[in-house]
């Protein structure tokens, strides 16, 4: 036999075996835990960033719809990774591996532990573990919202127990809507624990330039979240649609022989309806 067809056979067979080695999280791993429940919020935004980041991949949870990869990513209700541990999923997500990408780049631990929350409710036996605090320090935030009227910009400022500006925060701003959150972005505190969102003034408001505005800060495992109604945008005026273009709108405007032939027209089709219907009984009882 040739001696590049071993070559190949031997290529061929690291190759299948790599793929072939079990994913397994280093031990310490295994049992770090949430500390935030995982309620129907922290879920709700767990299957938000589940539809930006991992569907593309992984499918829709019970779907069996994943893609076609070697290996393979699976469905993530699948038993295979239900029965993981928690710290299991976390570290395999903030690690990644090979296709699996570094999600610990992109994404804060509150934001991962959303997406095991989200995972999470397709495990009807699930019961979410309790966390040992002993030791733990949770920083208390506190947010103040602002908004700078030159440059357009919500202004987000960070502080401790203490009234101290608090660096290094990782903030998210969004906007609330008629079918969910609109995001505006998502920023780290500066040293001087400011955080700062661009705002288009074209965005619709309420009559007074009002907006429901949404503010969530983490940092170590500690959170914050405050919703504050703001004036950010111009102040817009409601019409409706078809103002101007019926009869009632512009009826000081509209000739007389006009109105009365309308009216006349509305009184006659009532009354042929009327007629028919007191006439029905009649009909009736001749047949």
């Amino acid at each position: 036999m040739p001696k590049f067809i071993y070559i190949i056979f031997g290529l061929m067979t690291c190759f299948w075996s790599a793929f072939a080695q079990e994913w397994k999280a280093p031990e310490e791993e295994k049992e770090n835990v949430s500390i935030r429940l995982f309620d129907n919020e922290i879920e709700t935004e767990g299957g938000v960033l589940f539809m930006n980041s991992c569907k593309s991949c992984h499918g829709s949870p019970t779907q069996e719809d994943f893609s076609l990869m070697l290996p393979s990513p699976g469905d993530l209700a699948s038993a295979k990774v239900q029965n993981q541990t928690d710290g299991e999923l976390f570290y395999k997500i903030r690690a990644g591996k090979g296709a699996m990408p570094k999600f610990g780049d992109a994404l804060d631990q509150n934001e991962i532990w959303s997406l095991i929350a989200y995972v999470r409710s397709f495990n009807e036996s699930y019961k979410q573990p309790e966390p040992n605090l002993e030791g733990v320090v949770i920083p208390n935030i506190t947010l103040n919202l602002s908004f700078d009227d030159n440059v357009d910009k919500l202004v987000v400022k960070t502080l401790d127990e203490n009234g101290n500006p608090m660096p290094d925060v990782t903030v998210k701003a969004f906007v609330k809507g008629h079918f969910g959150n609109y995001l505006l972005g998502k920023s780290r505190c500066n040293e001087l624990g400011i955080a700062y969102f661009d705002i288009d003034s074209k965005m619709p408001g309420d009559e007074e330039g009002n907006m429901d505005i949404i503010v969530k800060a983490s940092k170590g495992f500690g959170s914050a979240k405050v919703t504050q109604k703001m004036r950010v945008v111009d102040a817009v005026s409601f019409k409706s649609a078809i103002e101007g273009r019926h009869l009632w709108s512009v009826s000081k405007r509209a000739p007389y022989w006009l109105i009365v032939t309308f009216l006349s027209s509305l009184i006659g089709i009532w009354g042929t309806i009327i007629y028919v219907i007191v006439g029905l009984p009649k009909i009736k009882k001749q047949s």
